[in-house]
C-alpha cells in the first residue's frame, strides 16, 4: 500500500467527525493557527504565516473537544491485559507491562486514539476579511492561498493503519498502573509499538494538530472585482492604486461577502486528499 493510499484510509475513517477539517499529513507536519498554505494537486505546502505577511493574527478563546476514537465500528478486533499479567496471546509485550493486542478484520483498517483534544479559532474572522482584501489588492496575496484559522490540536495520539491481511501490532502502555487493565482510551498517551505486522503506518506520539481548517477570499467575490477593476497587476496590485475603500467596506460589513470556508474538495483537490 502507497502512502497515498494509506492517508486515503486514514482520512475516510476520521471524515465522520471531522468532514469539514482538513487532515494534517503527514501527521508530524507542524500546522498552527495563522499559516498560510496552497493547495496544488494533490499536494499541500507550506507558503509562510499571515503574521510574516503583516496580517495580524489574534487568536480566540480555546474550545475543549475531549478525545477522539475511531475503530472501524468493530472492525478492529482489540485486546488488552493488565501489567503482571500473562496472557498467551502477547508475544511481545512483558507480562510486567500493560498491553494492548490490536488486529485488523480488513486489510485497510484504521485505528485512531487521540486524547485531549482542543481547539482554537480567529477572535475577528472580520479583521482577516479587511486584511486579506487590502493584501490582495496590493499584489500581495494570490486568490489560490489558503489562511488556516482554526486547528484543533491532541495531546497525545496513536494511529494504526493495515496495509495488508493479518494486518496487527502489540503495543505496551506505560501509562496503566497496577492491575487495572487498559482501555481504548489508554491507546493515546504513554504507548510504544512492541511489535506489528503488514501496517502501512504505525504513528505513536504527541503532542499533534491532526485537524485543521481554512479559509480564502470568495471566489465569486474575486470575479466580481477582477470585472470592476480589471486584474492584478504584478508589482502594482489593483489598478495600480490605493486599495478601493469601496472593497474594505464590503469586508468590514459582510466577511462572508469576502472569506469563504474551505475543504479539500473545495480546492480542487480529491475528497481523501488534503
Amino acid at each position: 500500500m502507497s502512502m497515498v493510499e494509506v492517508y486515503r484510509a486514514y482520512r475516510a475513517a476520521v471524515a465522520d467527525v471531522w468532514r469539514d477539517w482538513w487532515a494534517t499529513w503527514p501527521l508530524t507536519e507542524p500546522v498552527g493557527l495563522g499559516d498560510v498554505l496552497l493547495a496544488q494537486g494533490d499536494a499541500v505546502r507550506s507558503a509562510g504565516t499571515l503574521a510574516a505577511r503583516g496580517v495580524t493574527v489574534e487568536p480566540g478563546r480555546p474550545g475543549r473537544r475531549g478525545d477522539y476514537t475511531y475503530d472501524a465500528a468493530g472492525g478492529v478486533e482489540l485486546r488488552f491485559k493488565a501489567a503482571g499479567a500473562t496472557d498467551p496471546a502477547f508475544s511481545s509485550v512483558a507480562a510486567a507491562e500493560a498491553g494492548a493486542l490490536v488486529r485488523f478484520g480488513t486489510g485497510s483498517g484504521v485505528l485512531v486514539v487521540y486524547r485531549g483534544i482542543t481547539t482554537r479559532g480567529l477572535a475577528d474572522t472580520r479583521r482577516l476579511a479587511g486584511e486579506l482584501v487590502r493584501q490582495y489588492a496590493l499584489g500581495r496575496w494570490e486568490r489560490e492561498l489558503l489562511a488556516v484559522t482554526e486547528a484543533a490540536r491532541a495531546e497525545s495520539g496513536t494511529v494504526l493503519v493495515a496495509a495488508g491481511r493479518e494486518a496487527a501490532a502489540e503495543l505496551s502502555i506505560a501509562a496503566a498502573a497496577g492491575a487495572v487493565t487498559p482501555g481504548l482510551a489508554d491507546l493515546a498517551g504513554g504507548v510504544a509499538l512492541a511489535a506489528s505486522r503488514n501496517l502501512g503506518l504505525r504513528w505513536v506520539s504527541g503532542p499533534v494538530t491532526p485537524f485543521y481548517r481554512v479559509v480564502r477570499l470568495r471566489q465569486r467575490w474575486l470575479r466580481g472585482v477582477e470585472a470592476e477593476y480589471g486584474p492584478v497587476q504584478p508589482g502594482r496590485g489593483l489598478a495600480g492604486a490605493a486599495v478601493p475603500p469601496l472593497l474594505l467596506e464590503e469586508a468590514a460589513e459582510d466577511p462572508d461577502a469576502v472569506l469563504e470556508d474551505v475543504g479539500p474538495a473545495d480546492a480542487g483537490l480529491p475528497p481523501a486528499a488534503g
